[in-house]
């Protein structure tokens, strides 16, 4: 209505110029007049021009078509797909996927979880795998695709017919439990991008190697603890932390070198290791924690320099007969404590310490 009531007053205007007679001045001013006039319909009857929307210019426009595509969606809806179970988020343009139907094929060897799943032409994407959504399952391949995001707490657990699985660049979280118990899955293949893996994750597979990538940042508790068939681990580099009951009972690791850039070794981190018998440790370490190499074959020990605390039964050890360590640890109360069952002899006599098979640097 307000372009139109432009278009008439300039059409008006002309008229009234064409009976009347005016200086150059007054055309001159009319003109710009007519001009803004014409630049403010032209502004609003455009789209509005782009907005910022993360790096990718965005026409308004657009946004608003895909509202409009959104709108009146139910924000949950359940369906099945090949026997497998989603729960898509039409309004969020995501899915979940849930596990398998009540009729789910017990002779199925192959699981394929769909990238994306469309409801009344939105797209979602599959971006998650919800919490137990294939535990216990006999399947023997699984393949995620690369549009997940997070795996699930105990999402694939139990699955013992389950032999290698692939984890895509997409996903950044494997939660706890996620791969626990596949006492068949002896390959694991995780590309970079995944920033956190879980509590148990991988606890109790049949993995002989693993390596992680160096996008990885918090490997947490438990994660591969009694992979009985373990026995070499690569670290992400810069990795500062090996945490607690990581390896505890992955009793095929040989030895170890620490990275250089750990500064702790959380308790049991490598407890139960039945064949550990060599142990590097890196200078810059400061924490071993308690219980860190309990019950491992380790028979010589260099702690670094470094290290300022070592934590009760921290090398509970039958066979250790040689340890170096600081001055600071020349305490034989305190040696007691974090060498106890060692072969090192703490005490000779009543009357005298003989610490036996202990250097101080």
């Amino acid at each position: 209505m307000r372009h139109n009531k432009l278009v008439i007053a300039a059409v008006a205007a002309c008229i009234v110029l064409s009976a009347a007679t005016i200086d150059a001045q007054s055309w001159k001013r009319g003109l710009g007049k007519l001009k803004q006039g014409v630049e403010q319909v032209t502004r609003q009857s455009k789209p509005n021009t782009t907005r910022q929307s993360g790096d990718v210019q965005v026409p308004e426009w657009h946004e608003e078509r895909a509202q409009k595509r959104t709108s009146g969606l139910p924000s949950s809806v359940d369906t099945v797909v090949n026997h497998l179970r989603y729960r898509l988020r039409p309004d969020k343009r995501y899915a979940e996927f849930m596990g398998v139907d009540d009729y789910l094929f017990q002779e199925t060897e192959v699981v394929e979880i769909l990238g994306f799943v469309n409801f009344k032409g939105v797209r979602c994407s599959v971006t998650e795998i919800n919490s137990e959504a294939l535990k216990g399952e006999t399947a023997h391949t699984l393949v995620i695709p690369s549009s997940v995001k997070e795996i699930g707490p105990y999402a694939f657990a139990y699955m013992n017919n389950l032999k290698s699985v692939k984890v895509p660049s997409s996903v950044r979280t494997i939660k706890r439990g996620a791969f626990a118990g596949c006492t068949n899955l002896s390959s694991i293949t995780i590309e970079p991008g995944v920033t956190l893996i879980e509590g148990t994750a991988f606890a109790g597979t049949a993995i002989t190697s693993i390596t992680l990538p160096n996008t990885v940042k918090d490997l947490q508790t438990y994660a591969f603890s009694e992979c009985k068939k373990l026995t070499t681990v690569k670290f992400p580099v810069g990795i500062k932390k090996i945490s607690e009951n990581l390896f505890e009972g992955c009793e095929s690791i040989t030895s170890v070198v620490v990275p250089s850039t750990v500064t702790e070794i959380g308790s049991s981190a490598y407890s139960g290791c039945k064949r550990l018998s060599s142990v590097t440790l890196p200078e810059g370490l400061l924490k071993i924690g308690d219980g860190a190499f309990m019950r491992t074959p380790i028979t010589k020990l260099v702690i670094p320099s470094t290290v300022v605390e070592m934590g009760t039964w921290a090398f509970f050890c039958p066979k250790l007969t040689s340890v170096t360590l600081p001055a600071r640890f020349n305490d034989p109360m305190v040696l007691v404590d974090i060498f106890d069952n060692s072969a090192s002899k703490l005490f000779g006599t009543s009357q005298a310490t003989l610490l036996q098979g202990f250097t101080f640097k």
